[in-house]
């Protein structure tokens, strides 16, 4: 016997009637943003509107750590984010399980997720800013939905307004421990002495779980300073025993070591901060000048960096989120045109993508590469990185040049899939500084 809606409602409980069309919403808005976003499309940490800004994920309580959670520990992960103007949107989300390249696994979404999304309830007006925002909060695992497995996982934000319209990603990782990584970085690398390189070395200790063949098995996943763009991709074993799975020496291992990131505050506007030549207010918004930038030195020079970050600070404030404000932020980098390709400001600022949104102009006028980014008050670090054509890895050394003696953090992510399993587990995840003596 076939039933149309309304003779279905009718024979739900009035109380159960809420629940039933938030649940026939949720599967239309579902099905609308994953043909929107197809199935084979990367999921990375990023936002899809212009006013959208200022987009974190980290654990709750530390802004340095990268948002993985651990099984066998109660931690909760924090999306953060502001959309320009005081006026309130309704906003919802979708959670997806994603394989090790962040593309959406084939599970039936209760097969990893307990529960159903529904509102972002946290939001508040920006204070005193002459750019208007709403500042957005929400928190993954959460009362409503919490992870059943191990795995990357995708939170995909949209208007209930307008639920075609994809507003951003968050990437978040729940590990399992079932393996123990040992590892090293070095720059005495396969490619030269202490130059140019760093080597990622590392094992695997299997004692906990028995991998019978770990060239096929295993998915390894390596980032610098949470890039993707030079991410390295399954490295073979160089050594298999019992208990033990060796990933060194290894040529697939070798990164560019790159330089410390250039860095620059701005927290109000009564004073010049780090790095910034002249604040100034043309009508509605704050412009904030940086100094002008060279390419670096040809020797190393050290600095205390973040590797990329950036901090939400602005002075006299009780609520950075809601009180910091937004200003337009000048750089220009004073070289030669460099042939053959473009130069990128890359770090969390732009989400690590060399992109348009990070690409810098060059003026011939002045002799300067130049871009202006709507940011908001803090501290932030950044690197000015140069993608030649044809190619989608970003290279340091043009402006920034590359020394064995930088800072850098790596991620070590391993993904377990034996013959007939249906997702990648993460059984393990390690992040290791290439100087942890400083």
């Amino acid at each position: 016997m076939k039933l149309s809606v309304d003779k279905l409602q009718r024979r739900i409980p009035l109380t159960s009637r809420f629940l039933f069309i938030s649940f026939l919403y949720i599967i239309i808005c579902i099905g609308t943003l994953a043909a929107q976003g197809g199935v084979d499309e990367a999921r990375r940490t990023n936002v899809y509107a212009d006013e959208l800004k200022c987009l974190q994920v980290h654990l709750a309580g530390d802004v340095l750590s990268p948002p993985i959670l651990r099984t066998d520990q109660r931690q909760v992960a924090e999306i953060s984010f502001d959309i320009l103007g005081h006026d309130y949107h309704p906003l919802s989300y979708i959670v997806e399980h994603c394989d090790a390249d962040w593309k959406p696994s084939q599970l039936a979404t209760a097969e990893f997720l307990d529960g159903m999304p529904s509102l972002i309830t946290d939001y508040t007006p920006s204070r005193a800013t002459t750019t208007l925002y709403t500042h957005y909060r929400m928190t993954f695992p959460n009362d409503e939905v919490r992870p059943r497995i191990s795995g990357n996982y995708a939170l995909r934000v949209f208007s209930q307004a307008n639920p075609s319209r994809m507003l951003l990603t968050a990437c978040i990782s729940v590990t399992e421990s079932l393996v123990m990584l040992k590892s090293q970085v070095t720059g005495m690398t396969l490619t030269d002495f202490n130059r140019e390189h760093q080597q990622v070395d590392f094992q695997i200790i299997t004692d906990r779980l028995s991998i019978s063949n770990p060239a096929a098995d295993l998915k390894i996943r390596i980032l610098q300073n949470r890039r993707f763009d030079n991410m390295a991709v399954d490295p073979m074993p160089t050594g298999v025993m019992p208990g033990r799975i060796t990933y060194d020496p290894n040529r697939a291992l070798i990164f560019a070591a790159g330089n410390e990131y250039r860095r620059f505050e701005f927290l109000t506007a009564s004073y010049n901060g780090m790095g910034v030549e002249n604040t100034r207010f043309y009508n509605p918004y704050y412009h904030v000048t940086l100094q002008t930038l060279f390419p670096r030195p040809i020797s190393y020079e050290y600095d205390q960096d973040q590797n990329g970050r950036y901090f939400i600070r602005c002075s006299r404030c009780t609520d950075y989120a809601t009180e910091a404000d937004y200003y337009f932020v000048h750089f220009s980098l004073k070289s030669p045109q460099i042939p053959g390709g473009n130069l990128y400001i890359m770090g969390d600022l732009t989400y690590n993508m060399p992109d348009l949104r990070s690409q810098m102009e060059y003026n011939a006028a002045t002799e300067s590469y130049e871009k202006h980014l709507f940011l908001k008050q803090g501290h932030y670090n950044y690197a000015l990185l140069f993608v030649p054509n044809g190619r989608s890895s970003a290279e340091s050394a043009p402006i920034e040049r590359n020394f064995y003696q930088t800072e850098n953090e790596y991620y070590i992510y391993v993904y377990y899939r034996p013959f007939g399993a249906r997702y990648d587990r993460l059984i393990a995840f390690s992040r290791i500084d290439s100087s942890p003596s400083r």
